[in-house]
């Protein structure tokens, strides 16, 4: 049975895949919500015509090439140790690729990502329970704030992964969270120039006042929301209770400066819930922002808005966006 199957294979050829790589990049653009195959359907399905990608290799011949090609050498000594071994070479193909087709912004978003898969032979499986597709891979994405293309990105495989001497002595001792921006941003930037200067938006997960004064010694300025249990951060600006006190105004915020390092700013804010805020270089004056009302339905009102927040609310969207349109389900 072995010898038929192997007399029956057909050595795949170079142009072959390529015309594979189109046919993903085809699903991409208009993907199938149903199962993958149906784009060799025999008949139309909603907009998508019937027997377009027929056209180009039959489903058979694509599965087969699917089912055997890859990329990367099993015999080499990284494989027994790298967990995305078998998708290295793509993935460092893709960040010298991301970066060399745009020129960095003056403003990064950087945030974790996920590309669904529920495979228990995935070695990179992750949970995310706040994640949209809470089982898959996951990522570490540098993307513009403004366009949110992605620079940089990183596959993340675990705590024993990336931990290193050099990684502890850089920053904290996770594998993730403040070292996984210090080593992206390091891998990604320039080296420092006198008088130009970056920034990067990040969430609370990964914002740490270490990584802040780091960043600034690179001219790199930061804003992000922090977890106010994070070392450093002011007992001053803590709160026990998250949600806002009947007592307090909404908009009401209560902010502190670095004595060393004057540069270095955090805030709290009072809107439904507490928002802390740190970052560098920031503006500290106040702005207002409209804010839905509680059983309004859909009403706003003004309330005063520091502009940190306002900094952090317009610089953030890249990574969400990004995973919008990678993730999307219809035809563009």
């Amino acid at each position: 049975m072995l010898d038929l199957e192997l007399r029956r294979h057909k050595h795949i050829k170079a142009h072959e895949i390529l015309q594979c790589v189109g046919l993903l990049i085809s699903r991409m653009l208009c993907p199938q919500k149903r199962r993958f195959s149906d784009h060799w359907s025999t008949v139309s399905v909603g907009v998508v015509p019937a027997g377009t990608f027929g056209r180009v290799m039959s489903r058979n011949r694509f599965a087969e090439i699917m089912r055997n090609i890859h990329f990367t050498n099993n015999a080499a000594a990284n494989a027994d140790t790298d967990r995305a071994w078998i998708v290295r070479s793509i993935s460092d193909t893709l960040q010298k690729t991301f970066k060399a087709g745009y020129n960095i912004p003056g403003v990064l978003a950087f945030d974790e990502a996920m590309i669904p898969s529920r495979s228990r032979y995935n070695p990179t499986r992750q949970y995310l329970k706040d994640e949209p597709h809470k089982w898959g891979t996951k990522l570490f994405l540098t993307c513009c704030s403004k366009t949110a293309y992605c620079l940089r990105l990183e596959v993340y495989c675990g705590k024993a992964h990336h931990t290193s001497s050099a990684a502890k002595k850089k920053a904290a001792a996770e594998s993730s969270g403040p070292p996984a921006v210090m080593r992206n941003l390091t891998a990604l930037l320039p080296p420092k120039k006198e008088k130009v200067f970056f920034a990067v938006v990040t969430g609370r997960f990964y914002t740490s006042i270490r990584l802040a004064l780091e960043l600034l010694t690179r001219n790199v300025y930061s804003v992000g929301t922090i977890l106010p249990s994070r070392a450093g951060f002011s007992d001053l600006l803590t709160e026990k209770n998250r949600n806002r006190p009947k007592t307090i105004t909404r908009g009401t915020v209560r902010m502190g400066v670095a004595k060393a390092v004057p540069q270095l700013g955090a805030m709290v804010w009072w809107d439904q819930k507490l928002v802390h805020v740190l970052a560098t270089g920031a503006r500290r004056a106040m702005l207002t922002c409209e804010r839905r009302i509680s059983g309004g339905k859909g009403r706003t009102t003004t309330v005063p808005c520091p502009s940190m927040i306002r900094d952090y609310q317009t610089w953030m969207g890249g990574v969400d966006v990004h995973d919008q349109l990678r993730l999307q389900r219809y035809s563009l």
